[in-house]
């Protein structure tokens, strides 16, 4: 059975939530059951129960045709996801709104259950450890929740509070919530959130950036890009602040930009470029938004990761992988016209992308001559 018919199976009756990419022959993908239908509920074999609103994480292993999944059955909701290398080993986070998350570990092959527990004070006002962000940051994953708390997983169940600056300040002014989180490593990390709220950490001191305008600029997505800058995204594409540090200039979008005003699904930077989608994705210039000339990509998109040359792109019923100059379809409804991600075409794909690092390998070996 190839990996086509295998994620048929495994994703037939559930609508894709979220993706992610551990590297370029491994991704993450979130489904929740697709059925509103009371009479009509998920039925788990296991345990031989019926549940409505279930959740399933999985990771596929394009290059050794594996999918690895679990199920979660209590109401796990806005599953945030990411994952890569470490310096031992291969891992990935699922973490959700209401706290529930779950460790996938390639070197023990576990994909286990791992509460984040929360801050005495937080489980005394019954406040939820929600997760608006979570990404793997050299060796350990990072979170963010809506009480600009930031936290860093030192080891299995063992969280560590960053933010106690920007904490303070949310205190102070009651509503700054924080949406998002990106770096360019460990010793530079970046998160965003309501009424311009913008930090930079160098792992001892956060520095709130404070020429962005209160007003206005509430951030719901900020990406590092290859190019060197920062890009924080305002809500409903009304702009984008630019800079790194804690320089940042704010560029607002015109009123004739395609995407101004309308409802953001996901963000990513590719290649050097930062892209977005409302259902069809744009890439940005400078001063504003184009539609990007990704081909076989028919719009309805709302998921986009990218890591190790190639895009991750979902929709709620399908799955493509985008290599800069070639997209694949992993799952979903395919064209006749359209490229199948069979195993030939996987390996070229994968081999070109290889041969890409070995290049940029060489030319930077050459340049320490």
């Amino acid at each position: 059975m190839n990996i086509h018919e295998k994620m048929d199976i495994v994703l037939d009756g559930w609508v894709i939530t979220e993706v992610g990419i551990i590297d370029k022959s491994k991704y993450l993908v979130v489904a929740q059951w697709d059925n509103d239908d009371e009479d009509t509920p998920y039925h788990d074999k296991v345990d031989d129960k019926k549940y409505n609103h279930p959740t399933r994480m999985m990771s596929i292993d394009i290059r050794n045709n594996k999918i690895k999944f679990i199920t979660s059955l209590d109401g796990v909701t806005g599953v945030k996801c990411d994952g890569g290398r470490t310096s031992n080993n291969i891992e990935a986070f699922f973490g959700s709104f209401n706290g529930a998350t779950y460790h996938l570990d390639y070197k023990k092959n576990t994909f286990e259950l791992e509460e984040i527990l929360m801050h005495p004070d937080r489980v005394k006002a019954h406040t939820s450890r929600g997760i608006n962000e979570i990404r793997l940051i050299g060796e350990h994953f990072y979170t963010i929740d809506s009480f600009n708390e930031v936290h860093r997983r030192d080891a299995l169940k063992v969280w560590t509070f960053l933010s106690k600056e920007p904490k303070e300040y949310y205190n102070k002014i009651s509503e700054d919530d924080a949406e998002c989180l990106a770096s360019f490593s460990e010793k530079e990390i970046y998160f965003a959130g309501e009424k311009g709220s913008l930090w930079s950490y160098d792992t001892k001191v956060w520095h709130k950036v404070t020429e962005i305008p209160s007003q206005g600029a509430n951030f719901e997505y900020i990406e590092c890009c290859e190019d060197g800058k920062v890009y924080a995204i305002d809500s409903h594409a009304e702009g984008v602040a630019v800079g790194r540090g804690t320089t940042f200039r704010y560029v607002p979008m015109k009123k004739d930009d395609p995407i101004k005003g309308h409802i953001l699904y996901d963000v990513c930077t590719f290649q050097g470029k930062v892209y977005l989608t409302d259902g069809d994705i744009y890439e940005f210039r400078e001063d504003h938004w184009v539609k990007a000339e990704i081909p076989d990509v028919y719009g309805s998109v709302e998921h986009l990761a990218a890591k190790d040359g190639v895009m991750f792109i979902g929709t709620p019923y399908s799955l493509k992988i985008y290599n800069g100059k070639e997209t694949f379809t992993l799952y979903g409804e395919r064209k006749e016209t359209e490229k199948l991600l069979g195993q030939q075409a996987l390996n070229l794909g994968l081999e070109l992308i290889d041969k890409k690092d070995e290049i940029i390998e060489t030319l930077s070996d050459m340049k320490k001559l």
